[in-house]
């Protein structure tokens, strides 16, 4: 491969983490978006995984799909088979989903139970993830091979989770940061909109042939939304609000306008929340937490966005409609939140197509990173905080 330090095509280089390569991206007058390989290339790729998201925070999913003592569900997320459960002393856990024999998946689908059971040599454990028994497991002298010494050491391999406004978070390495060190005083910010008391009415995954960042960039681009969106959110007229700076990794605006853009203009919605902050009652709430997770909060719900990476060219895109579940136990509840998903179908159809769109683009030869315009702000900020965690601060 070409290693030319100006390249900024699909061509990677021979050394991704060069700090060289990222200049113009760096150079505010510059502002150029990131080189095309950033979107293509197993290293940089494996690179993001390593330094970003293995060890960082990231969304994994509500709270409310565990409820009771012993329900539990289990997923695949970043390739990586997990079992979520809520135990004897209702802390919610995230386990590998792994038997520490042989490796089997211990659990698939969801449901309650009080205990999993290895379906290849029947190898118990309980909700906390401890081994409870190995059967006839015994070496050649007969002898037990697992007993009270060692019991402990073969327990399911549990991964640090937390949780925050009802949603869970897991960090697959030990370290020291604390998902409050990453939300900083996100939650504060939001805490009137209660997000811990909804519940998620509709879910939408989208196994998508794009890099993960062509959806993070695209939710705060404004630039796109004249063209992509011009019959839907384009429709919408506000005027943003000046906010404080997030003291945390994290991005916020709020727009001012009548309604909520949970809906398009003109369609008949919700009451807003009767307890939300008088200054958020008028308007839409437009926020990122690095790296992947998006939410646009309504003054009746709000829309979470979950862009999970899966390869270099694929990544898995989860929408969720949350309300308060006292909108939700309305007797026009089916009725008026047709309004709603009408809405996500169409927009984040249109977003979901423009990044499919972009990454089968810049896979041409002839594809090279643009300079990026002042509407487009909010992308060199996202690129330069990615380059801040794998490749080094400038």
């Amino acid at each position: 491969m070409p290693d030319d330090i100006s390249n900024y095509g699909i061509a990677e280089p021979e050394d991704v983490l060069d700090p060289r390569h990222y200049e113009q991206v760096r150079d505010p007058a510059q502002s150029r978006s990131l080189p095309l390989w950033c979107y293509t290339s197993q290293r940089f790729f494996n690179a993001e995984m390593q330094k970003l998201f293995l060890p960082g925070w990231s969304l994994l999913d509500r709270v409310e799909k565990v409820p009771n003592v012993g329900d539990f569900f289990t997923k695949n997320f970043m390739n990586i088979p997990l079992l979520i459960v809520r135990g004897d002393d209702r802390k919610v856990r995230v386990f590998a989903n792994t038997c520490r024999h042989r490796g089997a998946l211990v659990a698939t689908g969801e449901g309650n139970c009080k205990g999993f059971r290895c379906p290849y040599h029947a190898w118990t454990y309980a909700l906390d993830g401890g081994l409870i028994g190995a059967p006839e497991f015994e070496g050649p002298d007969g002898k037990p091979l697992i007993d009270a010494t060692n019991k402990q050491e073969f327990g399911l391999v549990e991964m640090e989770c937390d949780t925050w406004g009802g949603f869970i978070f897991v960090k697959f390495e030990k370290n020291d940061t604390k998902l409050s060190d990453q939300l900083g005083d996100f939650g504060e910010r939001l805490k009137s909109h209660q997000l811990e008391e909804m519940v998620c009415v509709k879910e939408m995954v989208f196994n998508m042939d794009a890099n993960w960042k062509y959806f993070v960039e695209n939710y705060s681009d404004a630039y796109h939304i004249p063209t992509v969106h011009r019959d839907s959110l384009a429709q919408w007229k506000g005027i943003r609000s000046p906010q404080p700076e997030p003291q945390g990794h994290y991005r916020l605006s709020l727009v001012v306008h009548e309604g909520s853009q949970l809906l398009l203009p003109g369609q008949q919605g919700f009451p807003a929340m009767p307890q939300i902050d008088p200054d958020k009652a008028k308007g839409t709430i437009f926020t990122a937490v690095h790296p992947n997770m998006m939410m646009t909060l309504g003054n009746d719900g709000a829309l979470v966005f979950n862009s999970e990476p899966l390869s270099p060219t694929k990544s898995r895109l989860t929408v969720s409609l949350l309300f308060p579940k006292s909108t939700v136990a309305r007797n026009d509840f089916q009725d008026i939140v047709k309004n709603y998903y009408h809405r996500n179908d169409m927009v984040v159809g249109e977003d979901v197509d423009i990044a499919l769109r972009q990454q089968a683009g810049i896979e041409s030869p002839y594809a090279r990173a643009g300079r990026l315009g002042r509407t487009e702000t909010g992308i060199n900020a996202i690129n330069n905080w990615i380059l801040d965690q794998v490749v080094g601060r400038a």
